[in-house]
């Protein structure tokens, strides 16, 4: 259980770190996605820096419920399952914009392997029922 705490922990500080930083600073955020080519009579467009910075915030919250999750994820299993669903949608958004040609892989090489590798964590730790039977049997033998 601790490597699933763990990375838990580390996947939500990521999200954490992101969101606030989407949240505080939407336009710098923008340019790196290449969203910045979005302007309306000259002007960068209002709206993108709203949507980033609602996503930065539903990130700042995911990242705190992971987190939190992380306290004891046999007893939040609903947490586990959010944070699979949660990597898994978020990479296969990924993907698609990639393969849509919203962003290039140079952009987001690093956020798609990112997740494909948390994911994959994050599936390999989950408790199973037979780790959880053996789980609850090392702890009433301690």
């Amino acid at each position: 259980m601790l490597n699933l705490r763990l990375s838990m922990i580390i996947y939500g500080l990521i999200n954490m770190a992101e969101g606030i930083v989407m949240w505080l600073n939407p336009e710098r955020v923008a340019g790196y996605l290449g969203f910045s080519d979005l302007t309306i009579n000259g002007a960068f467009s209002d709206y993108v820096s709203y949507i980033l910075a609602v996503a930065g915030a539903a990130f700042v919250a995911a990242g705190f419920i992971f987190i939190w999750g992380a306290i004891s994820p046999v007893k939040n299993l609903t947490v586990v399952r959010l944070i699979i669903l949660w990597t898994g949608l978020t990479l296969a958004a990924m993907l698609y914009a990639l393969t849509k040609g919203f962003v290039t892989f140079g952009n987001s090489w690093f956020s798609i392997i990112l997740s494909a590798i948390f994911l994959v964590v994050f599936i390999l730790f989950y408790p199973w029922p037979w780790r959880k039977e053996r789980i609850e049997h090392n702890l009433r033998q301690r």
